[in-house]
């Protein structure tokens, strides 16, 4: 694998794996052992190996790690072994990872920081951001902004989340939580609380003359 980002990481900049989008390419099929690849954009690539069975669930990469400092590649082999919870909506179960580092469980994993392997973002020394964390403050709202309209644009031409029970989905809660976010990020990316600083002081001077 190539040398990692080096500044202050975010969630999106360093290879992640998400079950979600594993699940969607055919991996972790019931009752089947699936094998395959999985590259980033910065040059990063994985081996999968899944394994679904009645006795058990597991994850295996394999991949190069190179070191930060004297470039030497190293052979990686990495287990997860999955952990089952049945579904908040009492039907089927749900699978997730194990975190090697903090054993928490979690349905993304990262490689960041020059680590060898890959942790939930809690199993990392320094913090893992979210790119409104890491942005310059003006441009915050534009940043939360966007990130609520690419999470919507992912759920088009999915099936109507609607109700489960006559109780709404999680599914139908998170876009109704979203649109919500979009409406509220556009106002506030448009007032006065997204000015630069030296324009609230040239308003204030003529506000005071």
């Amino acid at each position: 694998m190539g040398r990692p980002y080096t500044g202050a990481a975010t969630v999106y900049s360093s290879p992640r794996l998400e079950l979600s989008r594993l699940r969607k390419a055919g991996y972790f099929t019931k009752g089947a052992i699936t094998s395959g690849s999985w590259s980033w954009s910065n040059g990063d690539k994985v081996q999968i190996v899944t394994n679904w069975t009645n006795a058990e669930a597991y994850m295996e990469l394999i991949f190069t790690w190179t070191h930060p400092h004297t470039g030497e590649n190293v052979d990686m082999r990495q287990r997860f072994d999955m952990v089952s919870k049945p579904s908040n909506l009492g039907k089927g179960t749900v699978l997730y990872f194990q975190c090697p580092r903090t054993g928490r469980l979690c349905r993304i994993i990262y490689r960041a920081y020059h680590a060898r392997d890959f942790r939930s973002r809690w199993g990392f020394i320094y913090r893992l951001y979210y790119p409104s964390q890491t942005c310059a403050k003006l441009e915050r709202w534009n940043e939360r902004y966007w990130k609520a309209e690419s999470e919507l644009e992912r759920t088009q031409g999915k099936r109507n989340p609607g109700k489960y029970r006559g109780k709404p989905t999680k599914r139908s809660l998170k876009r109704d939580r979203l649109f919500a976010e979009l409406e509220r990020t556009d106002e506030l990316r448009y007032s006065i609380a997204a000015w630069p600083k030296r324009l609230h002081e040239i308003f204030k001077d003529m506000a005071n003359s």
